[in-house]
């Protein structure tokens, strides 16, 4: 597999067909955890995802299924990347998928760090701030006190709301 060096767009938990629900619901209970990839029974709904998208199909197989799935996900996205966790025995598949979710490494290696790069032809945005000198017109910086000499204004003749006869929704 590619060493990555961003994360991917998309990624796909596939358990191999001929393994039970165990090989998910414990072997890879912290993989998922820790990751949490979308898990899937069948290719139909990786081969929607739009092949200008990254698409990571990690599968959890034996040795003797793994080779057809590769197959299968080569012939259907062929711009998908295929990482596959092969161990024959349910032990050895619950350690492989640990060490990954302890190691942060979702596929099996560590990420390539690059240094990020400007594009010359974005400009650059500066972070923006208040002015500490003063503000600008309208920008309220106090709530104005009341005019102690105004005169309050009597409210309307109101009307107490009386009980309803009966109750609201009629009978």
């Amino acid at each position: 597999m590619p060493q990555l060096t961003v994360l991917p767009d998309y990624h796909f938990l596939l358990i191999a067909p001929n393994l039970g629900a165990e090989w998910l619901f414990d072997a890879a209970r912290s993989y998922w955890d820790r990751f949490r990839p979308t898990v899937i029974s069948d290719l139909e709904l990786a081969s929607l995802i739009p092949p200008q998208r990254l698409i990571v199909i990690t599968v959890v197989a034996r040795r003797d299924a793994i080779s057809q799935i590769g197959v299968d996900i080569s012939q259907r996205m062929p711009m998908a990347i295929f990482d596959p966790v092969v161990e024959d025995t349910f032990d050895n598949m619950r350690n492989t998928l640990n060490q990954r979710a302890f190691a942060n490494q979702p596929f099996g290696a560590p990420m390539a760090t690059l240094p990020p790069t400007l594009d010359p032809n974005q400009p650059i945005i500066p972070t923006p701030r208040v002015p500490t000198s003063r503000p600008p017109a309208g920008f309220i910086t106090a709530t104005p006190s009341p005019d102690v000499n105004a005169v309050p204004t009597q409210p309307p003749n109101l009307t107490p709301v009386q009980p309803t006869p009966g109750p609201v929704t009629g009978g």
